[in-house]
């Protein structure tokens, strides 16, 4: 994660009653989500603008402004910004009773290079392959 990048939280938890939360964010060119899966949600995105390179499960696709992908729980999934400009996506995470912190967590995480995997999967779910 540059200090381009981000993932914001656009629905919290609190207004869904945590059914569900929404997240917008950015991916710089070159710059991607590492593969991994979610124990316990769903996870569609749509793409608002860019090139990426995603992989779902054994399918790998490439798509572009207008796409959605869903990931449902338990599928590994990556994502790659290919493209010469920034990427910007929406997600949806179901349920969303923790995505909020596992967002703050990760974030941490990476911008001080110090990653906890073992932390990350037991606290949240998410396993990263």
């Amino acid at each position: 994660m540059t200090d381009k990048e981000y993932v914001g939280i656009v629905v919290g938890r609190d207004a869904t009653d945590s059914e569900y939360v929404i997240t917008d964010g950015v991916i710089e060119p070159q710059g991607f989500v590492p593969n991994h899966y979610h124990k316990w949600e769903d996870q569609t995105f749509h793409v608002l603008t860019g090139d990426l390179k995603i992989i779902v499960g054994d399918r790998t696709l490439r798509v572009g402004a207008g796409a959605t992908i869903h990931c449902p729980r338990g599928t590994p999934h990556y994502m790659e910004n290919i493209g010469q400009t920034d990427a910007k996506i929406i997600s949806y995470l179901f349920p969303g009773d923790w995505a909020e912190e596992f967002l703050e967590e990760t974030s941490r995480q990476v911008k001080s290079q110090e990653m906890d995997y073992d932390l990350i999967e037991a606290a949240f779910g998410v396993v990263y392959l």
